[in-house]
């Protein structure tokens, strides 16, 4: 009997061993290469900066602290991690399908038996054993449907990524809009001083005959108007205020306090590289690529699942009709089952196309989203290029009109002109004044958005927080470590 044992024992070995090749494994090609172009439209093919924190280069350590807040706290990002411990563990179930599985057995069990009244029997039966069970993984089935896992839980560590350059995304440009909207805030205080003064110098001229009531009249209105405008700006103030606490994971009012009064001076343009250093700078391309990456696995998957399985089940037991001879009577058994598809009504085939369609899909998926990223980084480019010469444009214009104005006042001083030609330009002096701190902030904000266009490496280095690590994040961390993020 053990010379048979052993011989199976020998046989499931090599059953194993031929279980280790995957036939239908797919080809390491990658996804179907996309017609890049050589070079973005307006800026040198300089390589980017690796693993640089963009904000830095604000070289504000307020707006250095709203990062650390937010990578540490937001809310999005917990999520993010969230779902990446769900992969992690999702993994793990896909894995344990290569392995044996063993379970322990054990029961007790009593039968009467009688034929009269007057006689009765009774018999115990006491057992102990284990059990085993292992799927042969011929064809490579098993193994395919676990790297299929490992592909979607490294495109789930890309999702982290790409939810931490969007975060900063949102909070630089939240915080560039609080420090706009409260510098617009300023210079319309400022604007209705100067205003009032004016009112003053006007009323007084009034009363001496020296000026119409119209022109009062005028005068109060423009202040009237501003006074109007204030309250919409500090609601605009108060609800990105709120905004910025929602992004740290704090609630209304509990944000740490914005004291910036100038918004950042954004520099020369950075470095952006060629187009082709997206595939691996943006998260959200290399996500895609692994995505298709697993279906195209889960299609290796549905076609082993055409051919026959084989199982192995192994069992040991111990009986006895009592617990003190126990261990006297064992019972031993190995069988292998093999099964195969004869007649399904085209189920299997259906799944091999369905996981086509759905690699096709994602093949498509993933083309986009590479075309995004172009896309991005090319409106980001000439929309900074462009802003840049509206700002220089605008700030010539203010100091014209600001010249202008002084020209108009030295008129309607001297007699020469009406207060409505000063009015006029005073008006236009102070608009353009609000427009250009918005037109500042609107540059400040397009580089922002190409610096989320370019990604990044930065985010390779985020791990969860130690206050919500579990053994389960700290598993995740292990099994994401050193593994390639193949697009």
């Amino acid at each position: 009997m053990f010379r048979h044992l052993h011989f199976k024992a020998w046989l499931a070995a090599l059953l194993l061993t031929v279980a280790a090749c995957t036939p239908f494994a797919p080809k390491q090609t990658g996804p179907a290469p996309l017609p890049l172009p050589e070079r973005y439209t307006l800026y040198p093919q300089d390589a980017p900066a690796e693993g640089n924190r963009w904000w830095l280069s604000f070289d504000n350590e307020e707006l250095n602290g709203l990062m650390d807040d937010a990578l540490a706290d937001s809310l999005t990002l917990q999520e993010a991690w969230a779902r990446l411990k769900q992969s992690a563990a999702q993994h793990r179930v896909k894995g344990a399908a290569l392995y044996p599985t063993l379970s322990g057995e054990g029961g007790a069990e009593t039968t009467w038996r009688g034929g009269d009244d007057t006689s009765e029997e009774s018999t115990d039966s006491v057992s102990l054993g284990l059990a085993a069970s292992y799927e042969v993984d011929l064809w490579g089935r098993l193994k395919s449907l676990e790297e299929s896992e490992r592909q979607r839980l490294l495109a789930s560590r890309a999702d982290v990524e790409t939810a931490a350059v969007t975060l900063t995304g949102e909070v630089a440009e939240t915080w560039v809009a609080l420090v706009a909207i409260r510098n617009e805030i300023a210079l319309v205080e400022e604007q209705m001083d100067l205003n009032k003064t004016l009112l003053t110098a006007l009323t007084w001229r009034f009363e001496n005959s020296l000026v119409s009531a119209v022109d009062v009249l005028r005068q109060k209105k423009v202040i009237e108007r501003q006074l109007s405008e204030l309250p919409s700006l500090r609601l605009q103030e108060s609800r990105l205020e709120y905004s910025l606490a929602l992004l740290l994971g704090k609630p209304p009012g509990a944000a740490p306090a914005v004291r910036t009064t100038a918004l950042p001076d954004v520099g020369p343009l950075p470095p952006t590289g060629l187009p082709a250093d997206l595939l691996a700078m943006r998260p959200d391309v290399r996500a895609a690529g692994l995505r298709l990456r697993a279906e195209e696995w889960e299609i290796s998957a549905a076609r082993a699942d055409r051919l026959p399985a084989l199982s192995i089940t192994g069992r040991a037991k111990y009986t006895s009709d009592g617990v003190d001879t126990l261990f006297d009577n064992w019972l031993a058994n190995l069988a292998a089952n093999l099964t195969g598809p004869i007649f399904d009504a085209g189920k299997r085939k259906a799944g091999v196309e369905k996981a086509q369609a759905q690699a096709e899909e994602r093949l498509a998926t993933y083309r986009r989203t590479v075309l995004t990223a172009l896309s991005e980084v090319e409106n980001s480019l000439v929309g900074e290029v462009r802003q840049k010469e509206t700002v220089a444009a605008l700030t010539r214009e203010v100091e014209t009109a600001r010249i202008t104005l002084l020209e108009a006042e030295n008129q309607y001083t001297q007699g020469v002109s009406d207060y409505v030609n000063l009015l006029d330009e005073l008006k236009d002096l102070q608009e353009l004044q609000r427009k250009l701190v918005q037109e500042k902030a609107r540059l400040v904000k397009e580089r922002v958005a190409l610096h989320r266009a370019l990604g990044g490496s930065w985010p390779q280095d985020l791990a969860p927080e130690p206050a919500r690590d579990t053994a389960t994040a700290e598993g995740t961390n292990e099994q994401t470590k050193g593994v390639p993020t193949e697009s």
